[in-house]
């Protein structure tokens, strides 16, 4: 439970350097002439790469077995780029759900960035993002699962990578996004998989973005909530069986992979070692005395409490616009 508490302490300070971070960056706000592309740029850099240097520094971990740093085989990147486009309809889906409820902020910084040509904005957008949140969380964070099942450590790590973001509008697809690319790095075993279709699905939105901001095609106001109801149910009907139908392909693809590659990872094999001790102890388990039993209850409470503060920060944020 160490390393886990350990993992998710670093998780918990991302969280705090996120909200409170822009205090540390205030001399070089003015370097940035309310340059947006360059805040992100900084931000990502400061946020995510310096605390993954430090903590691979402190931690004495080998970057290339922290991160995952194996080059991504020929025949996985068919498979790979496939599920790249079949998240799409997914997280269109869950957002058009999300958006029921919140408004979509990200379509309204997009369209301030209209001035940067194509490449630079698919760069602040897309392939920045892609590498920085994934050293991070398919890297740093997953690898401090390695003794998790895959099920259980996609789910937490997807979670941990919504909460991430900060940002009520995009919860539930980059939830669903994180639980996706985590499995692609297990199954590939390597970081460059969910690069590869994290920036995919990046680069996806930052054209459309891009293309509809030189269209001066203005979006702001535009979301599921000023649709009438007819529309709204058509809008989300199409979308969920669209969604429906990527999510049978993703989950057909996972399974080939790991087929395809042989994946019977050390993850995996630690965890089946550790169930087969769990049935060969199980009389020695369950014969332990009351205070044994609680111990471990706090114990898995204090591995995984700075999860809770961190979502306890993240309702917080998340709730200051609506008091404002």
């Amino acid at each position: 439970m160490k390393k886990i508490f350990g993992i998710n302490f670093y998780f918990l300070l991302l969280i705090l350097l996120q909200l409170f971070g822009s205090y540390l960056l205030q001399p070089f706000i003015p370097l940035l002439h309310k340059q947006i592309w360059a805040a992100i740029l900084l931000t990502q850099f400061a946020f995510l790469i310096v605390p993954m240097i430090i903590y691979l520094l402190v931690a004495k971990k080998s970057p290339a077995e922290a991160l995952r740093l194996k080059p991504l085989k020929a025949k996985n990147w068919l498979y790979v780029g496939g599920v790249a486009l079949l998240v799409y309809p997914i997280a269109t889906f869950l957002g058009l759900v999300t958006n029921l409820f919140f408004h979509n902020n990200v379509n309204d910084l997009l369209q301030k960035m209209d001035s940067l040509p194509l490449w630079a904005f698919v760069l602040v957008i897309a392939l920045t993002p892609a590498i920085c949140e994934e050293f991070t969380v398919r890297g740093i964070i997953l690898s401090g699962y390695k003794k998790i099942g895959i099920g259980k450590a996609a789910i937490i790590t997807g979670f941990m990578f919504a909460v991430l973001h900060l940002n009520p509008s995009q919860f539930l697809y980059t939830f669903t996004l994180g639980i996706i690319l985590a499995y692609l790095v297990r199954v590939t075993d390597s970081i460059f998989a969910s690069i590869i279709c994290h920036f995919t699905f990046n680069g996806i939105n930052a054209v459309l973005a891009w293309s509809i901001a030189k269209a001066n095609i203005n979006i702001k106001n535009q979301d599921i909530t000023s649709a009438t109801l007819a529309m709204k149910i058509s809008a989300l009907s199409v979308n969920f069986f669209l969604a429906a139908g990527a999510t049978i392909g993703i989950v057909y693809i996972i399974k080939h992979l790991k087929k395809i590659n042989h994946k019977d990872s050390y993850e995996d094999k630690v965890v089946f070692t550790d169930q087969v001790k769990s049935i060969l102890y199980k009389g020695i388990e369950y014969n332990k005395d009351e205070k044994v039993k609680k111990n471990s209850i706090i114990s898995l409470m204090m591995a995984y409490s700075p999860i809770a503060i961190s979502v306890v920060l993240y309702v917080m944020f998340a709730l200051m616009p609506l008091y404002k």
